[in-house]
């Protein structure tokens, strides 16, 4: 299923019907969807616009209404964002968006003035991943304006005017109202020249991403990142392969003093820790491990609650399963009542001649530091730890061919 961004302008009516056209000949499943964004007091005539349009070309139609936050953004950007959230979540498995020749051309521009990098000046490939499911296509890159308003003229197309578009308040209206005219005046075959440039720099994104790819690969060979393995490359490569980092474990919080901060650290420490919103970092052993909140929203151990009842059934309703083990945990202490819960410091554990500390357990174990603090132990019901997740049972409570308790998304944890 292919699901066109309509907005109802020039560009998205074009596309749309070019693929509605061609949706027999191609084999495409063609659907239209509408974002409602409210900035304009023309918006609900727009939505009306589009449905019309969409039940006339017999395309199957759905409109979104969302909020724009500014949260920090300008008002182009953060409606952006919201469009772009409502496009992940469409069911399609293809997103096409109507930019074509001039776009393309005034993303260039605009990348040059603000800085960005290979990345930003690469402008809009024609096809990208939006997320796991889903990519965003770009059909009409190779077309000019122009070349849309005849196509639009000759099949008596009708569309909107978005009057936001005329203001050159905005910059990018700017740049194609008054700045990029005066070039193009200026200079013979401005566009064409301009295209050639991003062509060529998307072919150098390209080799540079499969290089960074092979580079990050060899930093996390052993599954994952491996500091010493980061640090036998160049700086430039260094830089890469930490964006790489970040992008892989969603850290959006990042630029480049942070980032340059972040490899000194890893330069000169042995364990460190961050903080970039919800996600944590720890540097712990040569390795870095990564935790994030979200993950754990539903464990309410995690959040200093005690969790109580029957063993065998609170286990399996807070995401553990029992694994079989030699000395693990009898059935008949499973059918016990008992507590989920975070170790405290006075915890002690009958580890065969002696007691010891849980705490010092899970330290002389290996485990990262920045989730000791929230690790489970198993207790009976009169709170003595009977078991520390993912390690080992009590001597005082083994029995042969018994259950170790197993949370699995605390099995990366433990360094080895």
């Amino acid at each position: 299923m292919v699901t066109v961004g309509l907005s109802g302008g020039l560009d998205s009516v074009v596309l749309l019907h070019t693929l509605a056209c061609l949706r027999e000949e191609l084999g495409l499943d063609v659907h239209a969807l509408h974002v409602h964004h409210g900035l304009s007091r023309n918006a609900d005539d727009w939505l009306v616009f589009c449905t019309r349009l969409c039940q006339e070309w017999n395309v199957p139609f759905r409109s979104a209404k969302v909020e724009v936050k500014k949260d920090g953004l300008g008002i182009e950007a953060a409606a952006r964002k919201a469009r772009y959230q409502v496009f992940s979540d469409d069911p399609s498995s293809v997103i096409a968006l109507a930019h074509h020749q001039d776009d393309q051309i005034e993303t260039f521009m605009l990348a040059a003035v603000r800085g960005g990098g290979i990345k930003a000046l690469a402008a809009m490939p024609q096809w990208r991943k939006l997320n796991e499911e889903k990519q965003i296509w770009r059909p009409l890159l190779t077309f000019s304006r122009k070349e849309l308003e005849n196509y639009a003229a000759a099949c008596n197309l009708p569309n909107i005017e978005d009057e936001s578009n005329a203001d050159t308040a905005f910059l990018r209206n700017w740049m194609r109202y008054e700045a990029l005219p005066v070039w193009r005046e200026r200079i013979p075959n401005f566009d064409r020249h301009v295209c050639a440039n991003i062509r060529s720099l998307q072919t150098d994104l390209a080799i540079l991403d499969e290089v960074v790819d092979a580079d990050y690969q060899t930093v996390c060979e052993s599954g994952r990142f491996q500091v010493s393995r980061w640090q036998t490359f160049s700086e430039a490569r260094r830089s890469r392969i930490l964006w790489r980092f970040f992008k892989e474990n969603g850290i959006v919080e990042s630029s480049p003093r942070k980032l340059a901060d972040f490899a000194r650290i890893l330069l000169e420490a042995e364990t460190a820790q961050w903080q970039f919103g919800e996600t944590s970092v720890c540097l712990y052993r040569d390795f870095l491990f990564i935790l994030k909140q979200s993950q754990f929203a539903d464990a309410d151990w995690i959040k200093g609650k005690e969790v109580r009842g029957r063993l065998k059934d609170i286990l399996q309703e807070n995401g553990f399963f029992l694994m079989p083990h030699r000395n693990g945990l009898p059935e008949s202490v499973l059918e016990e009542e008992g507590i989920i819960r975070t170790a405290g410091s006075d915890d002690m554990m009958n580890v065969g001649f002696l007691f010891k500390n849980v705490k010092k357990m899970l330290q002389e174990n290996h485990i990262v530091p920045f989730v000791r603090k929230c690790w489970p132990i198993i207790t009976n019901a009169d709170g003595n730890c009977i078991a520390i997740v993912n390690l080992t049972v009590s001597h005082d409570f083994q029995g042969i061919d018994g259950f170790l308790p197993v949370y699995e998304k605390f099995l990366r944890y433990k360094w080895n």
